[in-house]
Parts: structure tokens; sequence; C-alpha cells
């Protein structure tokens, strides 16, 4: 009698289903360490959060590539970029996140190799600072200046008599 296809014993169908599960989980840590250098998995460390897949993948990935930007167009988001070079990392980030590389540890890893302008919203800390309270200060100075000119302005309207005495003159000089 021929064995049918499938047909296994409970050792074979356990066995099975634990590499099934090891595929799934270390799949992608695997595929990503055999992408990047030993030199890059040292300062990446242990994923800090959860493997991601399907559609939190997806969202999470176009959302971590609009927070960077484009190291060609400068202009635009990794996100929002067609070349090639920010394709490339779009695709990075998507198999760092999926490996469990947390936003933090995905932004950390592509600042140390472009450095700190490849985020598009500066870090609120040093001189970065400036960036964020410099707008503030100038809207600030400016209504001090208006404030200042308003409290300048003469605030006596003319009497009567001024007025109609200019009324009068502004009639000669008019001839009528």
């Amino acid at each position: 009698m021929r064995p049918v296809i499938g047909a296994a014993g409970p050792l074979a169908t356990a066995l099975l289903a634990i590499g099934f599960v090891a595929t799934l989980v270390g799949g992608p840590i695997m595929a990503l360490q055999a992408e990047l250098d030993p030199a890059e998995l040292e300062l990446l460390g242990a994923p800090a959060g959860a493997p991601l897949s399907g559609l939190e993948l997806v969202t999470k990935t176009n959302e971590v590539a609009g927070l960077m930007r484009c190291p060609v167009c400068q202009g635009l988001s990794v996100a929002d970029s067609p070349m090639d070079p920010a394709q490339a990392m779009k695709r990075k980030i998507e198999r760092l996140l999926a490996a469990g590389y947390s936003e933090e540890q995905v932004l950390s890893f592509f600042e140390t190799s472009y450095g700190e302008f490849i985020r598009l919203s500066p870090k609120p800390e040093g001189f970065n600072l400036v960036v964020w309270l410099l707008p503030l200060a100038m809207l600030a100075l400016g209504i001090a200046l208006v404030a200042r000119r308003v409290r300048a302005a003469p605030q006596d309207a003319p009497s009567g008599e001024e007025l109609a005495a200019y009324r009068e003159r502004v009639r000669r000089e008019l001839g009528s």
C-alpha cells in the first residue's frame, strides 16, 4: 500500500508545526541579519518592540518613513519620494519594523548614517531649540511692536472748533 501524501505521524506533524512557527517568528530577524553587517546589528541592539506584519506594518512603515527626509530630493519625506535611495530606505524601514525594532531604534539607525539632517523635524534640544523657539519669539516681538505703536498713537480727537477750521481751509483751497 502506498503512503498518502500528508499523512504523517503526530511527531512529524509537531516538528512541521514547530518549524513553521520558528520560520514565522525567526524569519524576519534572520533575513534582516543576513542583509545587515555585524556593526549595524550591534548598533541596533535587540529589537525593542513586537514584530509587525500586515496592514499594521504598512501603516507604521509609512509613518516612520514620513518622519525622514529623502537624502536625494531633500524636499520630500522618504515616504513621498519616488527616488531609488528613498525607496531602498523605505524597504529597510519595513524590514526593521517587521523584525521588531521600535520607531526610535529605526530613526536612530538612519541618524547614525545620515546625521540628524535625516529627520524632517529636528529634535527640540540643544541648538535645534532655536528652530522651535525663534518663531514664537518673533511673534511675541511683533505683538509688542504693534502694542507699542497703538499706545503711541494720539488719543485725542480734534475739537469741534479745530474740525470746523480745518473744513473751512479745505473749502477755500478747493475753491468752493
